[in-house]
């Protein structure tokens, strides 16, 4: 998403923790972005409030845009903390209750009360809509029903050549094309957009200018200042912590209910490296030090223990987050 909205030259954003997410739509906000990771992580840290003030959002105009596990929040539920954001009635198809809570693999299947969210397929699908036709990747994100109030936006029609099928492929087929992949909902003066696959990929540009005109975001023709020097100690701590997460190449770690391996450590380690140079001296301490613990996390990881790797991944999420966060604070002027 920040890579995204970088593109296009959109600097008021800003990238929050869930607390700072729901004291910021009371801040004149206009459209409130929920992309990829555990939906139930997610949802437990919006609960109550965070939950509460979004809906009044809203009502009161504003846009929600759930991307992947964003997107599953706002669908009909009875499963905390879920059934408080019960705002679109769409179900989704790619839901199966054959498949118990304790079997299968968390790539392939998810466990919803006594169901699992299944993920038919991984990687490259093809979508189209309103005379638009694009790929994009879909990373566990919802296979929608037919709505029967909601709006259909765009629908899956094809796969990629590198198209990953997690079950049989004629049961993938017949579970996700045709079928709705982002639909849209109203809810008092406000709207919602759910999108399945990830249309912000920055890989998929097709699928950008897809995004871009559904959300009405036009192109800042402000030109982007040249990229400075990360500072020496955090490049450093970034190298290193690199050559920590290759470590575990081919190795897989379960935390919450997200499945993480080295790739997904790097991602987060290119993100902050790629927009490093903006920080300030305070900010790059903090993040520098945060990156060194969850580097000797990794390291202890490497070593087969296991048991702090859900710490490591919060210090980078949140690193990520922080880094990202200021980058867009600088790029308007102000940190």
């Amino acid at each position: 998403m920040a890579d995204f909205l970088e593109r296009l030259g959109r600097y008021d954003a800003r990238f929050l923790d869930a607390k700072e997410f729901a004291d910021s739509l009371r801040d004149g906000t206009e459209i409130a972005v929920v992309s990829g990771g555990d939906g139930y992580g997610i949802a437990e840290s919006l609960r109550g409030p965070g939950f509460s003030r979004l809906k009044d959002f809203i009502i009161s105009g504003g846009m929600y845009v759930g991307i992947c596990a964003g997107a599953y929040l706002p669908l009909p539920s009875r499963i905390e903390p879920f059934d408080e954001f019960n705002i679109s009635t769409t179900k989704i198809e790619n839901i199966d209750c054959s498949v118990g809570p304790s079997e299968g693999n968390p790539r392939v299947s998810v466990r919803y009360g006594s169901c699992s969210i299944v993920h038919p397929v991984r990687g490259e699908v093809e979508i189209s809509g309103n005379d638009s036709r694009a790929c994009a990747p879909l990373h566990g994100g919802p296979v929608f029903k037919e709505p029967e109030a909601d709006a259909v936006l765009l629908r899956y029609v094809g796969f990629g050549r590198d198209t990953e099928f997690q079950i049989e492929k004629d049961a993938a087929e017949a579970m996700i094309l045709g079928r709705p992949a982002a639909i849209q909902c109203f809810h008092g003066r406000g709207r919602l957009m759910l999108f399945g696959p990830h249309l912000e990929h920055p890989s998929y540009q097709d699928a950008n200018r897809i995004l871009q005109t559904m959300l009405g975001l036009t192109m800042s023709r402000t030109k982007p200042p040249e990229p400075g020097k990360i500072p020496v100690k955090l490049a450093k701590t970034l190298a290193d912590l690199k050559v920590a997460a290759l470590g575990l190449e081919g190795r897989h770690f379960l935390v919450g209910r997200k499945l993480w391996d080295a790739g997904r450590f790097l991602e987060l380690v290119r993100a902050i490296e790629k927009r490093a140079w903006s920080l300030g001296p305070e900010d790059a301490a903090v993040i520098q030090l945060d990156l060194g613990e969850a580097r000797g996390i990794l390291l202890r990881a490497e070593a087969g223990n296991e048991s702090e790797i859900d710490q490591a991944t919060v210090l980078l999420l949140e690193s990520a987050r922080a880094c990202v966060d200021s980058h867009f604070r600088f790029l308007v002027g102000g940190r």
